[in-house]
């Protein structure tokens, strides 16, 4: 499968999944009207990206998802979401005019400049460090099922624009477009592991294993992964961020914070909920039964030997620090001056998280007898 139809179809899986979870989520009032109209046109805007191969209109798709889902982000209206979307509009806008500045380098001849400016403006939209300070605001803000869409769709649709440009590259400036998208890549998985185990706020954990995942994607495009490795790679982390970030969502509602101090006790407060963060901090970290074992290995021996000592250690230390987080929400007793009740939700914002854990097990058992008859 193409990497642009792969794409169209995992971002047509979480439009769907999110969908369904926003009707549990959101409902249907009055302030929702604006949500129902600019969630499908997002989409659409993040279709005709994947399947627009003129890179003039695929920048105009791109911007098109800025715009669109700016409102998004800023649903609760609160003083914090707003500045959230505004942090979001102008950095995502200053990238989008480099990318739209390094298109036009690209196609009059300027094959180095033009990609670094592409680089730079795409791989801003995508979160790749340093360009990645819009999307833990905008991640932890959004709305959970947005949180899920913006994830793990609209970085998919960033990292395509990249690649589309280093595919037109002449043959004698592919390698140093590919040493770039390593460098941006490993320094992404960096910045990743440093912020995450200081992190209080636990979609903001998430926001940042967004980044430290787009960095990996990043390393094995730039090393040559094995496509089928490489695309299950993007699938499942799709998959089980959705899980998370909806997740995530359900227990704001609960909790009404997002503090980690805050939330604790979940493995006797809200059961289902508990498992399901524990199994997904687990998958996200790469800890078998997850499909992102298999590509988190298949990365690290087929890497040059310091790529993957680094990512090693680095992914050692997310590893740390997200399990602690887990751990300590799940099992945790919290304190008088950190504490916050759980209020009860509704069973039905469990289905989505749910189906989303059954399909990356699908995506396990392939890799796993894929890997086993190879």
């Amino acid at each position: 499968m193409t990497l642009s139809k792969l794409i169209l179809a995992i971002t047509t899986i979480l439009f769907v999944g999110c969908t369904i979870h926003s009707i549990f989520y959101i409902g249907f009032k009055k302030r929702t009207i604006l949500y129902w109209i600019l969630l499908p046109l997002f989409f659409a805007a993040m279709c005709a990206a994947c399947l627009i191969e003129n890179l003039a209109g695929m920048w105009v798709a791109i911007e098109a998802t800025t715009l669109l889902s700016a409102p998004l982000i800023c649903y609760h209206y609160t003083a914090e979401s707003l500045e959230a979307m505004w942090k979001y509009l102008i950095i995502c806008s200053i990238g989008i005019g480099l990318a739209l500045f390094g298109t036009l380098l690209f196609m009059n001849g300027w094959y180095i400049p033009g990609f670094v400016f592409v680089l730079a403006g795409y791989g801003t939209k995508m979160g790749l460090a340093p360009f990645h300070t819009w999307l833990p605001d905008a991640h932890s803000e959004a709305p959970g099922p947005v949180s899920a869409f913006l994830s793990g769709a609209l970085l998919n649709c960033s990292f395509l624009a990249i690649t589309r440009f280093r595919d037109l590259l002449p043959e004698e400036h592919i390698v140093f477009a590919d040493n770039a998208i390593l460098a941006l890549g490993l320094f992404s998985l960096f910045i990743a592991a440093v912020f995450i185990v200081r992190q209080t706020d636990y979609k903001r954990l998430l926001a940042y294993s967004s980044i430290e995942h787009m960095g990996l994607i990043a390393i094995m495009y730039s090393l040559h992964a094995d496509d089928f490795i490489f695309q299950s790679h993007i699938a499942a982390h799709s998959l089980t961020k959705m899980m998370l970030f909806l997740v995530a969502g359900n227990l704001l509602l609960a909790y009404g914070t997002r503090n980690i101090a805050s939330v604790h006790g979940l493995g006797r407060t809200m059961k289902l909920h508990a498992a399901l963060w524990m199994l997904g901090i687990l998958f996200i970290c790469g800890m078998p039964p997850s499909a992102l074992f298999f590509t988190e290995i298949g990365l690290v021996c087929s890497a040059p030997i310091w790529v993957a000592s680094v990512v090693m250690v680095l992914l050692f230390v997310v590893f740390a620090g997200m399990s602690k987080v887990a751990i300590g929400m799940i099992f945790g007793q919290g304190d008088k001056l950190h504490s916050a009740e759980a209020k009860p939700i509704s069973w039905t914002l469990s289905i989505v998280p749910v189906l989303a854990l059954v399909v990356h097990f699908l995506v396990f058992a392939i890799l796993f007898l894929c890997c086993f008859y190879a």
